[in-house]
């Protein structure tokens, strides 16, 4: 089980520097356009398509290190009042409803991507293809996916204890 958290774990931390690179590329992206647009009437083709694919990327590659940290919201108000046991088991069950929930999204994120492939879809401007960032929108989760799994076993054992 710890093997798993740490597995995640290096996922995460790898997903975090790919939406921190995300975010450095999308603002040299716009500095490169604006000083273009402006001072030499030319401006960055397809920019808002470009900026609109590293911004999908950054975020979902985010979202694993924001579980990492616990940074997503959750409300405890009225858990927090039950007994140890009753706790564990709502973990337990909110962890496994989140496992499945995320194994579905990667599920759809591969089949969304094999069907962009198939289809050559590209984006508008630039052609960049689609179903790179699908297959990283999967990708993505799967860290999420594998935090899911540890904690459900946690919560196993601690309602079983």
């Amino acid at each position: 089980m710890q093997t798993i958290r740490e597995w995640a774990n290096r996922l995460s931390l790898w997903g975090e520097w790919v939406s921190v690179v995300g975010v450095i590329i999308m603002v040299a992206i716009t500095c490169i356009d604006v000083i273009g647009a402006k001072l030499f009437l030319l401006p960055v083709p397809g920019y808002i398509e470009v900026v609109s694919l590293i911004q999908v990327a950054t975020v979902v590659f985010a979202v694993a290190a924001t579980q990492r940290y616990g940074g997503h919201i959750s409300v405890e108000m009225f858990v927090a009042k039950f007994p140890k046991r009753i706790r564990a088991i709502i973990k337990a069950l909110v962890s496994l409803l989140c496992l499945v929930i995320f194994a579905l999204l990667i599920y759809e994120g591969i089949g969304l991507g094999n069907a962009y492939r198939e289809a050559g879809e590209v984006t508008a401007t630039v052609k960049f293809p689609f179903y790179p960032f699908a297959y990283a929108f999967s990708v993505a989760l799967i860290p999420i996916a594998m935090m899911m799994v540890a904690d459900f076993i946690v919560a196993i054992k601690e309602a079983l204890s």
